[in-house]
């Protein structure tokens, strides 16, 4: 899937996410673009950011130790640290679904119950706390690795991808396998994929991805 053009592309997308559950009413959402990173504004109504024909977004410089401005969200260095640290991500969305709340409350590394998630997230999940300063953005940077997110104590997950469509599915498979992983310690009877079983599952998902990506730019 291609990476966004626009800050318009993400825009756009707000009022679905929302409705989705992906994100609060007031969430975070974020893309890069060039040099350039563009995010939702602290505490603005997403519903309403999306039904502009004319970008509302905040540009931030993609670089590190500067300020930033009133109106930038708290998390948009979390969102910083991450592109930095992984140059294929393009789109970040910070989800707060019912699920993915309740592990990242829990505080436990979230294995896959289900092989979408070792696909598509990573052979598991882990829960780092949600903080900004300059220790807590390396354990962010270290915890997500390879993976395509990060669960923040208490505060849900940080989840990544190269395109809107791509970071979209990462929220929904999360969704997917923090239920899955709850029912599981709830019910019991559920048993993870194995540790190997998912690194191979995702190594052959990338392998596949990647040859797909290479055909679509040809």
């Amino acid at each position: 899937m291609k990476a966004p053009d626009s800050p318009i592309d993400l825009q756009k997308f707000l009022p679905q996410l929302v409705k989705e559950g992906i994100l609060a009413k007031n969430g975070c959402a974020s893309v890069k673009i060039g040099k350039s990173i563009w995010i939702t504004p602290k505490k603005a109504d997403l519903n309403t950011i999306g039904k502009k024909t004319k970008n509302a977004l905040l540009e931030i410089p993609l670089e590190g130790n500067h300020t930033f401005p009133k109106d930038i969200p708290d998390e948009a260095v979390q969102h910083l640290s991450l592109y930095l640290a992984r140059p294929e991500f393009s789109v970040i969305f910070h989800s707060t679904q019912e699920n993915v709340m309740t592990c990242s409350m829990a505080g436990e590394t979230v294995r896959p119950y289900l092989d979408d998630m070792a696909q598509i997230v990573g052979p598991n999940a882990k829960v780092v706390p949600n903080s900004s300063d300059d220790k807590g953005l390396k354990k962010i940077v270290s915890a997500i690795g390879r993976r395509n997110a990060v669960y923040l104590q208490n505060a849900g997950a940080l989840c990544a991808h190269k395109s809107l469509d791509d970071a979209h599915a990462v929220c929904m498979v999360l969704e997917k396998a923090s239920k899955a992983f709850v029912e599981s310690r709830i019910l019991g009877g559920g048993k993870p994929v194995p540790w190997l079983e998912a690194e191979a599952i995702r190594f052959v998902y990338q392998r596949k991805y990647s040859k797909q990506a290479e055909k679509n730019r040809g």
